[in-house]
């Protein structure tokens, strides 16, 4: 008759009556006990890397899910902000539009002979140390540009080389100033042009800074 084991989760016991076994027997039963501690200790790495994994494979899964969820908020974040700066370009553009209208109207009812004396008062440190100076005009205005020139020889001191002359290409209102260093449009629409920029990059028109959440 053959020696019976109960092999339990704990150890191995023997089933025999037999107090005394035999060298067969006691082999048989330290076999099975390596056996069963081997079978014991794999379960238990088994379990331990069953465990490892798992816990790996959620916080990669949480990882992800956060990097994707930044990587979106960041994108939206961008859209937004590029959003909101078209409408703040839009808006300074319609600001920079009306301001320039108002100030054109303001004009229109001016004396020319007082913007083209402030037009060229701006100028004049660029000017003065030019050679020579050449003003065009349209016809219609060369006798009040003529005046204007005739006033800053006598109040301004201005001894520059300076000569006038009409074009008819040139609108009422224009004024082109040449010099070896270059050609100046200082005329009304070139200095509302410049008015114009100057709006929009000022910021004129930005609207106030939005209260943070409390």
């Amino acid at each position: 008759m053959g020696l019976a084991f109960l092999i339990t989760t704990e150890n191995l016991q023997l089933l025999s009556e037999r107090k005394v076994l035999k060298e067969a027997e006691y082999s048989a039963l330290l076999d099975a006990s390596a056996v069963v501690g081997a079978a014991r200790n794999e379960a238990r790495r088994i379990v331990q890397q069953a465990t490892s994994q798992a816990e790996e494979a959620q916080r990669a899964g949480y990882e992800e899910g956060l990097r994707r969820a930044k990587a979106e908020y960041a994108e939206q974040l961008v859209s937004e902000s590029i959003a909101a700066e078209r409408q703040l370009q839009s808006l300074r553009s319609t600001m920079a539009h009306l301001v320039v209208k108002a100030v054109s109207q303001f004009i229109a009812d001016a004396d020319p002979r007082q913007l083209f004396e402030a037009a060229l008062l701006r100028v004049e440190s660029l000017l003065r140390t030019e050679p020579f100076i050449t003003v065009r005009v349209a016809p219609a205005q060369e006798a009040a540009m003529r005046q204007v020139l005739t006033t800053l020889r006598e109040e301004a001191h201005w001894g520059m080389n300076l000569s006038l002359s009409s074009d008819p290409s040139l609108q009422e209102g224009a004024c082109v100033v040449q010099t070896a260093s270059g050609t100046l449009e200082i005329g009304v629409e070139a200095q509302l042009e410049a008015f114009r920029r100057a709006v929009e990059r000022s910021g004129m028109a930005q609207q106030p800074p939005a209260k943070a959440a409390e």
